[in-house]
């Protein structure tokens, strides 16, 4: 017989049930059903997880995922499972708001990036991002004439990444703040720098190597699957400035953009008084197409952006 359930629902007994509606609902984002009050102070809350599986596991399946993802056994009875678009970001936003990290995002044997935590209402979770089978997978190292882009290694890379990601100068207008050496290794594991590219709304983020030594990093973003679109991005140590390295970089990585990936249309975007980063733009080919004045509050201020862009054939015509 079948077709006789139409929902599957987990009832959780939440002895601190503020926090873990905040939790779930609002950190997580499962987003709110319903909500019911009864007699007594009774509350309930509903909340809407996507798609419901049942997932049976023998003992030894139960044991083996256990030690795949963690190392020893961590599970109870039941593990609550989550499929996230990115587990290495969702763990530290749940890490941040009181979850216990058990395990960091760990790649398994079938093709996932799976990471543990126990989170409130004694619940065990898992968070799991489906990685399949990479569009872009270049063959590492990327050379060109003086340089070589290869894959971050925090362990390796940390003095050399700490040489120009802890100055005033270099962040000024980047996303990033100036770190020091823990909050580096923390934002530079492998899960959050990844070196493949599977599907569109993910970055491929490499080391720039000159004479064995880490001198920036880059960043492709894959930004949409059916519009072939992108963006680069690049943070250079002062030191190996006008040597013309991040010119030589960038242009490997409109290579990787446009010849590996096979996009359309790849963009820059510049504030307006980096005048360096721009010149170098510039020398690639991009065309300027927009100016956005004051169009986002920056680091406290109002930042005008300069908008760059070049498509697939300006690619080969100047090749």
């Amino acid at each position: 017989m079948s077709g006789l359930v139409k929902q599957l629902r987990v009832v959780v007994e939440a002895k601190d049930y503020e926090e873990a509606v905040a939790f779930y609902r609002d950190t997580l984002g499962l987003p709110e059903e319903a909500a019911f009050s009864g007699p007594d102070g009774a509350e309930v809350t509903i909340l809407d997880a996507g798609r419901a599986t049942l997932e049976l596991a023998n003992p030894a399946q139960h044991a083996y995922i256990d030690e795949v993802e963690v190392g020893r056994p961590a599970a109870g009875h039941v593990r609550v499972a989550f499929e996230v678009d990115d587990s290495a970001g969702v763990a530290d936003q749940l890490v941040e708001s009181g979850a216990v990290l058990v395990a960091p995002p760990t790649r398994t044997p079938w093709e996932s990036l799976n990471a543990r935590l126990d989170g409130p209402a004694g619940l065990h979770l898992s968070l799991f991002q489906e990685l399949g089978e990479p569009v872009l997978a270049p063959e590492y190292p990327v050379k060109t004439e003086r340089l070589a882009l290869r894959p971050l290694d925090v362990d390796r890379d940390l003095d050399d990444l700490h040489a120009y990601l802890s100055r005033e100068d270099v962040c000024r207008y980047i996303p990033a703040v100036p770190r020091d050496r823990e909050q580096l290794r923390k934002a530079y594991i492998p899960a959050k720098r990844p070196s493949v590219l599977r599907r569109e709304g993910e970055v491929l983020c490499l080391a720039v190597e000159h004479e064995g030594r880490l001198i920036g990093d880059i960043v492709l973003f894959w930004h949409s699957k059916e519009q072939r679109s992108g963006e680069i991005g690049y943070a250079f140590n002062p030191e190996f400035h006008g040597r013309g390295f991040a010119t030589e970089t960038a242009r490997a990585l409109l290579g990787l953009a446009f010849d590996g990936l096979g996009l359309h249309r790849v963009t820059a975007r510049v504030d307006e008084r980096n005048t360096a980063s721009a010149r170098v733009i510039e020398r690639l080919g991009m065309r300027k197409e927009a100016v956005e004045r004051e169009a986002e509050w920056f680091k406290g201020e109002w930042t005008t952006m300069v908008h760059y862009a070049m498509l697939e054939d300006e690619w080969r015509d100047r090749r």
